[in-house]
């Protein structure tokens, strides 16, 4: 009876069990059935090596969906029509791009969405389309792979190059530069006291360079400063100057017509003159004779005339002073004598 009873329990358990994990499959199957997808399609023009049937697709790194169905497109051979099942809510936009990521470098391939803004209008299926496309786009990692055989063979000609480098003779060359630089740095050790000396004399040499500079550049300020006052000075001097100018010119302006008549009268007065020098010619022609006598007795009678006078002045002078010196002297002579008393 005891055995009978424990087969009965475990049975009774059992048939629980099935019981539970049908209701559990009842309900999970109805949870599924609530969920709504929708299908859309996504063209790749590159190799979509890694991706599977039934891949992850993500939006934004969030499990939505996942592919369905991988072909080649009916339309074009050069591309890969990859269709996708995604939560209906998934805010799938015009400006959504899809891409085919990788979970890691050695990891699964997977369908990524991106973009998508608030502004845009939902992605709905054209005219004579089956499903919506979403516009697809090249992944970092995908551009890395479709350039690796050029990374590949640049590493392979840079590694040439390299061991070109490294031949015996560039080793050889290396060595001496290693050698001679050696050698510099032992001398350089051997003269840091002459080093250090010219150094600190640089520096001295630097400071009165920055020293001078410093000076030229207050001398520059000063100069500036004074070449201002300089400066207004000239700009009054030609106002001065340009106004004199202008004044002149007005006073010449003006002047003009009595210019004009003075130098009528100097015209008329050159033409008299002219007329007069013309006339005493004449006169001279005229009486050349005359002339020449003259010049010949005449002045030498007034030369005698002259000397003559000279000589009746000084004679005169000479009275004067006697006579004004001692007048009774000069009328009555040097040798009178005075009445004498008896």
């Amino acid at each position: 009876m005891e055995t009978r009873a424990s087969y009965t329990l475990v049975g009774t358990f059992v048939l629980i069990m099935m019981l539970a994990l049908a209701g559990f499959v009842i309900w999970l199957a109805k949870f599924s059935s609530d969920v709504k997808y929708d299908d859309y399609h996504i063209l790749f023009a590159g190799s979509v090596t890694g991706l599977s049937s039934d891949a992850t697709v993500s939006y934004r790194g969030i499990p939505v969906g996942n592919v369905t169905k991988i072909e080649i497109s009916p339309d074009d051979i050069d591309k890969i029509l990859i269709t996708i099942q995604v939560d209906s809510t998934t805010p799938v936009r015009t400006d959504t791009v899809a891409s085919i990521e990788m979970q890691g470098i050695t990891g699964v391939a997977y369908v990524q969405l991106t973009g998508g803004s608030e502004s845009a209008p939902a992605l709905k299926p054209k005219a004579g389309q089956e499903f919506a496309v979403i516009t697809a786009e090249n992944s970092a990692l995908a551009e890395v792979f479709a350039t690796a055989p050029e990374m590949v063979n640049s590493a392979i000609t840079l590694m040439n190059r390299a061991s070109a480098m490294l031949s015996d003779d560039n080793r050889a060359s290396v060595t001496n530069i290693l050698a001679n630089v050696s050698t510099v740095t032992g001398e350089i050790a051997l003269h840091k006291d002459a080093i250090g000396a010219l150094i600190t004399d640089a520096q001295l040499t630097l400071a009165n360079v920055q020293k001078t500079t410093a000076d030229i550049s207050k001398a520059t300020t000063e100069l500036s400063d004074n070449i201002a006052p300089l400066i207004a000075d000239a700009s009054k001097t030609l106002e001065s100057l340009r106004t004199t100018l202008d004044s002149a010119n007005t006073t010449i302006t003006n002047a003009e017509p009595n210019i004009q008549a003075t130098l009528a009268d100097l015209r008329s007065a050159a033409a008299s003159i002219k007329g007069a020098a013309t006339a005493a010619q004449q006169i001279l022609q005229n009486n050349e004779e005359p002339i020449n006598e003259f010049a010949q007795n005449g002045l030498y009678e007034i030369t005698q005339l002259v000397t003559d006078a000279r000589s009746l002045v000084a004679s005169l002078t000479q009275i004067a002073v006697q006579l004004e010196r001692d007048p009774a002297a000069f009328l009555f002579g040097g040798n009178q004598s005075g009445y004498q008393a008896q």
